[in-house]
């Protein structure tokens, strides 16, 4: 038996599911036998591809703007699509230097790693609590750990901290019908690793595992926790980093 098989049946909403680990999310959701409910934040080939193959609605909006994720998840909820699980892999990083950056790229990066998502926990929330179900995942980094933040991305590490504090939150606001978790990520091949520094490969080989994660692998992850097996699980952080903190203590 799979260890998600309690998805078999349920409505999955992925925001953020145009590529990468939202995307790899959905495909093996969808295999899972889930109802999978897409987003991104533009209408794209790549959006637009995983629709026609997995044949799953798909919605396109800003997360930052809370008018329009309310009215795109509203257009879901309206066609009958109640939402038993929400999986959050919506974020953004730039190079932020400590003692340096803009306001507006301060603000940037907290618009896309904090309220984008907590504006897509917002839409399906009262739906959850009404039904007395749900399961909701955001998707943090090792850099909102206090251990493995770094200076060169200040914002981002210190936005995806604040995740992490709001995903407790929304934990306790939400229970005991809804159980709400985190993921953080260690380093994963998706397109982004294309632009990895040497310094930052080198930081990729010293965790225990001595490699980065392939997408599916932490998508498996977040799956888990928007499933039934996950049922006794709420407002966590689990950090999936290849043992890279582990070494580094």
């Amino acid at each position: 038996m799979s260890i998600t098989s309690g998805l078999a049946g349920s409505t999955i909403l992925i925001a953020g599911s145009s590529r990468g680990i939202g995307a790899a999310a959905a495909r093996l959701a969808a295999a899972e036998g889930a109802k999978v409910l897409l987003h991104g934040r533009s209408a794209g080939p790549a959006l637009a591809g995983l629709a026609e193959e997995l044949a799953a609605p798909a919605i396109t909006c800003d997360g930052r703007d809370a008018a329009a994720v309310d009215a795109a998840v509203g257009r879901l909820l309206a066609d009958g699509h109640a939402v038993d699980g929400l999986v959050c892999t919506l974020g953004a990083v730039s190079a932020t230097p400590a003692l340096g950056g803009s306001t507006d790229g301060w603000l940037d990066e907290f618009r896309a790693n904090v309220l984008a998502p907590a504006h897509f926990i917002r839409a399906v929330a009262p739906g959850m609590v009404e039904r007395r179900h749900g399961r909701i995942v955001t998707v943090s980094s090792i850099r909102g750990h206090d251990a493995l933040a770094h200076g060169d991305v200040t914002a981002y590490s210190a936005a995806k901290a604040a995740l992490e504090n709001l995903t407790s939150i929304y934990a306790k606001e939400l229970a005991p019908h809804v159980t709400v978790n985190a993921v953080a990520p260690g380093f994963v091949l998706t397109d982004m690793s294309r632009t990895w520094s040497p310094q930052v490969r080198e930081e990729v080989g010293r965790s225990l595992l001595g490699r980065a994660a392939e997408p599916e692998e932490i998508a498996r992850l977040l799956l888990v926790l928007v499933s039934n097996a996950a049922s006794f699980l709420t407002g966590q952080t689990i950090l999936a980093d290849g043992g890279l903190l582990a070494r580094r203590t």
